[in-house]
């Protein structure tokens, strides 16, 4: 958590004094799922938490810019010869999303949200299992080269409903897609989160 506040330190160090700024803390569920290129495999995601905060600058009344930091779990699960196959994949992402939006009268406002993404890997682990075996190592340990970085585009929408004087509570969905190949077999990532949290003016 204290790498999420280090962050937000330095975004409001670089706001604009005439920005109005808002601060959002946030956590969900996301739907993690790894597309391999060119080969037969039954894929399946994983579910994992999402939690992070995020800035959102408004420019006007209805165009703002949301930089935000989260700790998300990727990986996914797909059946190989047999086996199992579980890649956990942790990231710590980085994304400057556009958030176009009602203009919010009584602080309710629905709005859409894009824009690109970067994230740098964590850990790894990997997972095999079968009927009467299981194996679980770190992902070099287990022939997984899963490159350092990934980045991408996301995209997706959310409300946010007034709660007490500034206060408002916040419902996203959004989905990120890798565009960066994470392994030697051309892999990429797929995440599709649900997060909730509150939003309050810090400026």
């Amino acid at each position: 958590m204290s790498r999420f506040i280090w962050l937000a330190g330095l975004m409001l160090i670089a706001v604009p004094a005439t920005a109005q700024t808002t601060l959002g803390l946030r956590g969900g569920i996301g739907f993690a799922t790894v597309a391999i290129q060119g080969v037969e495999v039954e894929e399946e995601s994983v579910s994992r938490i999402v939690a992070g905060m995020d800035l959102g600058i408004r420019a006007s009344s209805v165009l703002s810019l949301r930089l935000g930091g989260v700790y998300a779990q990727k990986g996914g699960t797909a059946t190989v010869e047999g086996f199992e196959v579980t890649l956990d994949v942790d990231y710590l992402q980085f994304s400057a999303l556009t958030r176009l939006a009602t203009p919010g009268k009584g602080g309710f406002s629905v709005g859409v949200l894009a824009g690109p993404w970067a994230g740098y890997r964590l850990s790894c682990d990997v997972e095999a299992a079968a009927e009467s075996f299981s194996l679980s190592a770190p992902c070099d340990d287990g022939g997984f080269d899963i490159r350092a970085l990934d980045y991408g585009l996301a995209f997706g929408g959310g409300v946010e409903l007034p709660l007490a004087g500034s206060l408002r509570l916040g419902f996203d969905v959004l989905y990120s897609l890798g565009l960066a190949e994470v392994d030697d077999a051309d892999a990429k990532t797929r995440h599709l989160s649900l997060q909730t949290g509150l939003v309050f003016p810090v400026r």
